[in-house]
């Protein structure tokens, strides 16, 4: 009887289990439809959590391939809202169901999504393994809309390379198939559009004048016959920030009634629909219209629409755009003190998101940051310094000018912060950051920091002095600078001849003859320099004043920012130091043939006991090296390549190559981290001739690395010159009392007095970043 009990029981649990899991199913499939209506009018994060509880009722087993549709859609809403990482987690959890999947063509659009954000965070390697089986896939299944979404992604990805014939290849296939849809639907209209609007701005990329007329008229028809709906308005806004562009390049009045009408008709849609995102954007981007016509009523009524329609929404990725607007048109109507506030504003909405919105940006983070970061920062440190300029004309009272400069400074430190932050890809820069107390204001006796800004129409230098901040203005264009330092760096690079002199007496003009009357009123004999932009592509020391080079007058250390520079006097133990190197040719790169006298002279000179080169130098035995000993100095006397990205930049080991990012793992992993190394010494490094993002990566490897000092090379520089000069710096660093500057100073001037290598090209390249005592 019992057992008939148990039975019965256990048929009704059974029973209700089953019509649990039906409820859940019908409940997935509620929230699946849901997300879908939030996500079509752009609510996101209501998607967002809507397609989160139907992915933790589906089951993965039964039914992968709604599952990965479900994880496709919630992955896109994430990015969205700006959550990368978190949809890259969420695709990356799901790999192991879309094995098992056999729904091809969910599976696809699956792959294609995963591509899609691996483009959005740069990763382009990713990116291409996921698109180009997207593509494959779909081709096989004959699907002529997923196919043709496909090929709009890959020709996305092609674009981004700057592969524009590849680009345009894939987006005319895609127009192909999307007009062989077998049954003709909205959504394959709109797939057309977007894939025409997509060959347009390619063409236009290209600098193709004659087609760029014909393509955006025909991306622009079809556009215009689709019906309304959130598509249509985003399609429309595209449109007109195209015309825009196109009209910049070459002047056309039709293009720009097209762009004022295109973006009058998304604000229309947007209106209907209440989508305050496109509203916001439809209304700025007029905004901007107007601002290019110097109409600033209109614009500042216009974008002060945006502006609303931007916090309705708390929309905080467009909204500083428009802030930002209104700043530059107070400033263009005269009223420097609205236009700080609104820069101000601009500044503080774009700080929190700065990072999400830069990882969003499919093509050159480095174009992303200098087009929409970089000037937000540049346009409010400028106004700020003109204030303070205008209270030095007109008070008597030092205090206000110094404060004035002193928010200037808190400005700059920010943007080079985020500047490196942008490079890395890493939020942990910024939160190397120390905060400056009033002492880190004033500089050491005999000591001077140098912050050359290049503003679009003066050259700013501010002077960090013991007796506080000062400034100074110079009458040259952020464009004439850039031509004469990349010519310089250009002529020093060239031997045997002098015609970098002519550069040379220039800058020195420019960046030095103003501040020499301060430098002498101290008595400075040190210069610490925080370049900017073009004026990373040379050493200040080879700066000559028409009788000797800078280097011969004061030690010379850069540093990215006062605040990334643990700027305290060090007392280290120099015979604590770790040596390794490679003489060897490897990997196609050439021999290092003084290395190996090189590190045997060092670890002489500094009573070394670890050496680890050639075959032995190599990654694992460098781990087990900083697990088993804590050192002062890192010597790593190799090939060195420092490029245009963090990928681009590494150091060369015997079988492999050493990345910042491991480096740094290496060096966080010595069991004495209190003891963090003073010094590290990158010798033969080398870096891209010309590229402003190199000698950034250059500059941050001694944050990146958690070392307080490095001393690297700006060039390739002859075998025999580097092992010269790196053996007297460790030389002179025995000298009690000797800073770490001083010492590469007096290693420079040592080689600079040999006829053979009197030629900047030979000792110039030398660099110290960081911690300069």
């Amino acid at each position: 009887m019992q057992n008939a009990k148990c039975k019965i029981s256990l048929i009704i649990m059974l029973l209700f289990l089953c019509g649990a899991y039906s409820a859940y199913a019908e409940d997935a499939d509620s929230l699946i439809s849901e997300g879908k209506a939030f996500y079509q009018q752009r609510k996101f994060e209501q998607a967002a959590l809507s397609w989160q509880k139907a992915c933790s009722l589906l089951n993965k087993e039964k039914e992968p391939g709604k599952y990965l549709e479900t994880i496709t859609n919630l992955a896109s809403a994430y990015q969205n809202l700006g959550y990368h990482k978190r949809a890259l987690t969420v695709f990356r959890d799901a790999l192991p169901v879309l094995k098992k999947s056999q729904d091809r063509n969910r599976n696809i659009m699956f792959l294609n999504g995963l591509g899609d954000l691996y483009l959005s965070l740069g990763e382009k390697d990713e990116a291409d393994k996921y698109l180009s089986e997207s593509v494959e896939q779909a081709r096989q299944a004959d699907h002529r809309a997923i196919s043709a979404n496909t090929l709009n992604t890959a020709g996305n990805a092609l674009a981004a390379d700057e592969n524009y014939e590849g680009a345009l290849a894939a987006y005319e296939e895609g127009v192909e198939e999307s007009v062989k849809c077998q049954v003709l639907s909205v959504k394959c209209d709109e797939l057309k559009a977007g894939l025409l609007l997509n060959i347009a701005r390619v063409i236009f990329l290209e600098g193709n004048d004659k087609d760029i007329v014909p393509a955006f008229d025909a991306a622009a028809v079809e556009i215009e016959n689709l019906p309304d709906s959130y598509e249509k308005s985003s399609y429309l806004i595209s449109l007109g920030l195209l015309a825009r562009k196109i009209h910049k390049n070459m002047p056309n009045t039709q293009i720009m009634r097209k762009a004022v009408r295109a973006l009058n008709s998304a604000a229309e849609i947007a209106r209907k629909s209440q989508d305050d995102q496109a509203l916001s954007s439809a209304y700025g981007y007029l905004g901007q219209i107007y601002e290019d016509e110097k109409r600033y009523t209109e614009a500042m009524t216009l974008t002060r629409k945006a502006v609303f329609f931007g916090q309705q929404g708390k929309y905080p990725q467009i909204l500083y755009l428009w802030q930002w607007q209104i700043g530059r048109l107070f400033k263009e109507m005269g009223n420097i003190e609205e236009a700080v506030k609104s820069y101000k504003n601009a500044v503080e909405t774009l700080t929190p998101i700065r990072q999400e919105l830069l990882k969003g940006y499919r093509g050159s983070r480095q174009d992303a940051f200098n087009q929409s970061v970089k000037p937000v920062y540049f346009g409010l440190a400028d106004l700020m310094l003109r204030q303070a300029d205008q209270l030095q004309n007109s008070s008597s009272d030092p205090a206000a000018v110094q404060n004035k400069l002193i928010e200037v400074q808190d400005i700059i430190e920010s943007l080079k912060a985020s500047e490196l932050q942008d490079f890395f890809g890493d939020e942990c820069v910024i939160a190397m950051q120390k905060k400056l107390s009033s002492s880190d204001r004033r500089t050491p006796p005999k000591t001077a920091i140098l912050y050359p800004i290049a503003m679009a129409d003066r050259l700013v230098l501010l002077v960090y002095l013991p007796d506080g901040i000062k400034q100074f203005s110079v009458p040259v264009s952020s464009d004439t600078l850039k031509q004469r330092a990349l010519l310089y760096r250009q002529r020093l690079q060239t031997r045997p001849n002098n015609r970098f002199l002519h550069e040379s007496w220039q800058l020195y003009d420019w960046l030095i003859r103003p501040i020499e009357k301060e430098l002498d009123a101290i008595q400075a004999d040190t210069l610490i320099v925080a370049p900017d932009g073009p004026l990373r592509l040379f050493p200040f020391s080879t700066l000559n004043d028409g009788k000797q080079f800078l280097i011969e007058k004061y030690a010379i250390a850069t540093i990215p920012s006062i605040t990334l520079t643990d700027s305290k006097p060090v007392e280290t133990d120099y015979t604590r130091i770790l040596l390794s190197g490679l003489s060897d040719g490897v990997q196609d790169f050439s021999p290092l043939p003084s290395v190996t006298a090189e590190l045997r002279d060092i670890k002489e000179i500094m009573s070394g006991k670890i050496l680890i080169q050639n075959k032995d130098y190599t990654i694992d035995n460098l781990t087990a090296a900083f697990k088993k000993e804590p050192y002062s100095i890192v010597h790593l006397a190799t090939h060195g390549v420092f490029g245009g990205s963090p990928e681009e930049s590494f150091l060369l080991t015997y079988n492999s190559k050493l990345t910042m990012n491991k480096l740094e793992e290496l060096i966080k992993q010595s069991r004495f981290q209190e003891n963090q190394v003073e010094l590290l010494t990158l010798s033969a490094c080398q870096t891209a001739l010309g590229n402003e993002r190199a000698e950034l990566g250059l500059a941050g490897a001694a944050i990146k690395a958690g070392v307080k000092s490095v001393i690297a090379t700006l060039w390739f520089v002859d075998d025999e010159a580097t092992s010269l000069a790196i053996r007297e710096v460790y030389r002179q660093l025995r000298t009690p009392g000797m800073s770490k500057t001083k010492a590469l100073q007096n290693a420079q001037k040592k080689l600079l007095a040999q006829l053979r290598y009197r030629h900047p090209l030979y000792w110039g390249p030398f660099l110290l970043i960081g911690n300069w005592y």
